[in-house]
């Protein structure tokens, strides 16, 4: 489980990188619309993110198998820490002191989150052929789900920050969403194809898959990644350890001290991630060079120096 959860992460946030890094550039006009997929599809580096996603999403439906939601959506919150060291990368500027903190703290508390969960009671196998927990992560995907679609309503009637934050929390509440599905449709395949044609998860999952993508891709839209990766970062595994505890009967054995150092190690980790996500580079704004506003002294030139100089002038104001 800890394996899988691990490379999940590190495709998850390899693939969130490159998601990031282009669909900030894309117009705002296609935000929350299948339009916004189509333009997105014609970039390379993209359709890698992508490819990086879905490598992802198969090392997650194994670690979902194998563990208990909350335990492996703790595991997998490791991808920010990979995808804001690329977009540093790729930005230049390395990770500040701050930054490398909040980093280790995330690791830090989540090997504690682990440490005080795991042999108590956290090894039970998922009754997953169970109709009462099938019906307890039902209620769950409709629970993060009408979250997601209300946040994002709410988001693309907004503007600016606030657009941002709402998206970011659709986004993130998508996610969550997404692993509750993922977790039933791993332990209804174990029954067999018979049980998968006769479950609702495939297609749970064919519609909320496409439409967390939708989601996401929304969110890094904004280009606010100081907003939306910290929020993403802080409510999927919130949310995920919320409806695993709550819904699905995850609680650990451990007593009232190991239950509050476990939910103290849940919050740690999400004000570490909130932190971390801030060192994503936020991109600047392009500013004109006021020099166009100023008079320019034109010196004598030839017909044939007008004609070469007239397409970099208007290139420069575009």
């Amino acid at each position: 489980m800890i394996t899988a959860a691990l490379a999940a992460a590190v495709l998850y946030g390899a693939g969130a990188a490159a998601e990031q890094r282009q669909a900030a550039e894309a117009p705002q006009s296609s935000a929350g619309k299948p339009r916004l997929l189509l333009l997105l599809v014609r970039k390379p580096l993209w359709l890698l993110g992508i490819v990086a996603q879905i490598g992802g999403f198969a090392a997650h439906a194994v670690a979902l198998r194998s563990g208990h939601l909350a335990t492996v959506q703790m595991l997998v919150a490791l991808e920010l820490v990979v995808a804001v060291v690329i977009v540093r990368i790729w930005s230049g500027r390395p990770l500040s002191r701050g930054g490398w903190a909040a980093a280790l703290t995330v690791v830090a508390a989540i090997a504690a989150f682990l440490a005080v969960t795991r042999g108590h009671g956290h090894g039970i196998a998922h009754p997953a052929n169970q109709p009462d927990y099938l019906m307890a992560a039902a209620v769950g995907t409709i629970i993060t789900g009408a979250g997601a679609l209300a946040a994002l309503v709410a988001g693309l009637r907004a503007a600016g920050n606030s657009r941002a934050v709402l998206l970011a929390v659709a986004a993130g509440l998508a996610d969550a969403c997404s692993a509750v599905v993922t977790l039933a449709f791993a332990h209804v395949a174990s029954h067999g194809l018979a049980a998968l044609a006769t479950s609702w998860t495939p297609y749970a999952l064919a519609v909320i898959g496409a439409g967390n993508v939708l989601l996401t891709q929304t969110a890094y839209q904004t280009g606010r990644p100081m907003i939306t990766l910290p929020l993403i970062a802080s409510v999927t595994p919130a949310a995920s350890v919320a409806i695993g505890v709550g819904l699905l009967g995850e609680t650990p054995k451990t007593g009232v001290v190991g239950a509050v150092a476990a939910g103290l190690a849940v919050l740690v980790a999400s004000v570490a991630l909130a932190r971390l996500a801030r060192e994503a580079p936020h991109p600047e704004p392009v500013k004109h060079e006021p020099a166009r506003h100023e008079p320019v002294r034109h010196e004598p030139m030839d017909p044939e120096q007008a004609s070469e100089r007239l397409p970099m002038l208007t290139g420069a104001c575009r």
